[in-house]
């Protein structure tokens, strides 16, 4: 099983960028390759820190591949679901223990927003996937996800800021080591909208 999931840990990066070339979608502003790439890194960052075993690295790595590969056949609501739809026939295919699957599942399904991590590796992945809110990378891509909504036909408005700055608000980290390192980026974050809000008044 080892020798299993250090061969298709090589795999899972072909296999998952392929399907993003194969259905291209112009929509997808934010929820494209490039954010799987940068999820998938800062993953494996917090997994190192931990010093995981090879075992919750793998289902690490692959949660965080297949994660938004969902957005590419569905809409925002329920794309964890599609996701996994995608996740599991490959995994099985290839042998992997169904009890492993299931803990894969358990961390796709937990990124769906308002997160409700119920393990540490789901933290982890929920900590890597909002790991942006912390850095000063996260005006870009609050633009970008405002972007990807209207070209999805979502609304946005003149409330965007209002709603950015709530889910800022509303959101933790769960990981020591982001809260640790992300938390007062985060906060001036929440500084910038914030100043934003009360200038356009």
């Amino acid at each position: 099983m080892e020798n299993n999931i250090k061969l298709l840990s090589k795999e899972l990066p072909v296999y998952v960028s392929a399907i993003f070339y194969e259905h291209i979608n112009p929509q997808l502003v934010y929820h494209n390759l490039e954010h799987t790439r940068r999820v998938v890194e800062r993953t494996l960052e917090i997994a190192n820190y931990y010093r995981l075993g090879i075992t919750e690295h793998f289902i690490l790595l692959t949660a965080s591949w297949f994660h938004d590969t969902g957005h590419l056949f569905s809409g925002p609501q329920g794309h964890e679901q599609q996701s996994v739809a995608i996740m599991e026939p490959f995994l099985l295919e290839h042998g992997i223990d169904p009890v492993i699957i299931e803990d894969i599942r358990g961390c796709i399904m937990a990124t769906k927003i308002p997160h409700c991590p119920k393990t540490f590796l789901q933290e982890i992945i929920c900590d890597a996937d909002t790991y942006n809110l912390g850095t000063d990378e996260f005006l870009m891509t609050d633009e970008l996800l405002k972007k990807e909504w209207g070209l999805r036909g979502l609304s946005v408005g003149r409330e965007w800021d209002n709603i950015t700055l709530d889910f800022l608000k509303e959101h933790r980290f769960f990981t020591s080591y982001c809260s640790g390192k992300l938390q007062e980026g985060k906060q001036e974050n929440i500084d910038v909208f914030s100043r934003r809000i009360e200038n356009s008044k």
